[in-house]
């Protein structure tokens, strides 16, 4: 009897150790297990060392509009009239049509003035920019010199052109459609705009202007004559009508104020 209590006892002490050992190894496995899960959720990132991580992305993206920033100091002329066109179109005198002549004064610094375009008027208003890198117009008050209009270069939008801007870049096209046909626009020939809106797009009529006496002695008359017509499209470009196809345009300048399309 006592021998068989004694092969109980230790069947059941082995079978304890067993279970034992069991629950370590399955500890064991299950700790291995989790450790390579860790490892392979690392694993795609440690693959591709070049992708940046999504910090740096986002330092990408909003680092990125500091590269449009403009110098002042160092306009082109295209530039110079951009800002020039945008704010007389936020300061507009009148809404009359005028064109943006640049030159350079006596002492070689750059100037621009602006002209009407309806005839052989005075120039309006003048501009300059200076050390600072400012734009200045005409004080009129303390005419002729010149006060500080804008500091900075402004945000150009070309799908949201006020009228008067958009009259500033159809003139600087009309212009040099007209000297491309050897015309002098502001002496050979004078010219109108009419702006108006249909479904949205801003369309902009050019009439030329032909002055013939009042037989009452009166002002002189102005006949007017419809040469082009121009529009400005959903995607923010200016647009001539085809003169054989009333029904077709063709995109003239895709940039405010750029006239280097046309040859």
């Amino acid at each position: 009897m006592k021998k068989f209590t004694i092969t109980i006892i230790s069947l059941l002490l082995l079978l304890t150790l067993g279970a034992c050992n069991s629950q370590k190894s399955n500890t064991s496995n299950s700790s291995k297990a989790e450790t390579s899960s860790k490892v392979t959720k690392k694993s795609p990132q440690s693959d591709n060392p070049t992708q940046p991580s999504s910090s740096q992305q986002s330092q990408s993206t909003h680092s990125s509009p500091q590269s449009k920033i403009v110098d002042t100091k160092n306009l082109s002329d295209l530039q110079f009239k951009q800002w020039i066109a945008m704010y007389e179109g936020e300061h507009p005198l009148d809404d009359r049509p005028e064109r943006i002549i640049i030159r350079r004064n006596d002492a070689g610094e750059r100037i621009a003035r602006t002209d009407i375009t309806q005839g052989q008027i005075d120039s309006r208003n003048y501009f300059a920019i200076d050390s600072n890198g400012f734009l200045k117009s005409l004080d009129f008050e303390n005419y002729p010199n010149l006060k500080v209009s804008s500091k900075n270069f402004p945000i150009i939008n070309q799908k949201k052109l006020n009228e008067k801007e958009v009259l500033f870049w159809v003139v600087a096209v009309q212009d040099a459609l007209f000297k491309s046909e050897g015309i002098n626009p502001g002496f050979d020939v004078f010219y109108d705009v009419n702006i108006h809106l249909e479904n949205n797009i801003v369309y902009a009529d050019v009439f030329r202007i032909d002055y013939s006496d009042d037989p009452n002695g009166g002002v002189a008359i102005a006949n007017k004559t419809k040469i082009n017509e121009f529009m400005v499209n959903a995607d923010g470009d200016l647009e001539m009508m085809d003169k054989n196809d009333s029904s077709k345009y063709t995109i003239i300048s895709k940039i405010f104020m750029d006239t280097s399309m046309i040859k």
